[in-house]
């Protein structure tokens, strides 16, 4: 259940500044985004495809970005998670932070 509520709230959650951009094609304003919320502690909204060519939709809290990884707490799956930012399709800074299930 703590599942299903947490991937509403990734569809569902305001984004506010938001950068696209094609899949497997890391861009310097999605670099930025990211970076300043690692600084800022702020929630994420990704779109994001995974080794198998899966797409999802995340909202992550980000601990460290390095070495072309994101690394972060994954509301979805309620654990830390690691993201290869060339799967990254797209990432918006949360806007409502009530909008994400707390973990």
């Amino acid at each position: 259940m703590r599942q299903m509520r947490a991937g509403d709230a990734a569809l569902s959650a305001r984004r506010g500044e938001a950068v696209r951009q094609v899949p497997g094609v890391t861009t310097a304003s999605t670099l930025e985004l990211l970076s300043r919320a690692v600084s800022a502690g702020l929630p994420v909204w990704l779109g994001y495809v995974d080794a198998q060519g899966s797409g999802s939709q995340r909202v992550v809290r980000p601990v460290s970005l390095a070495g072309g990884f994101l690394q972060g707490y994954d509301e979805k799956r309620g654990e830390s998670s690691t993201f290869a930012v060339h799967r990254i399709t797209s990432v918006a800074l949360v806007e409502d932070d009530d909008a994400v299930v707390p973990g």
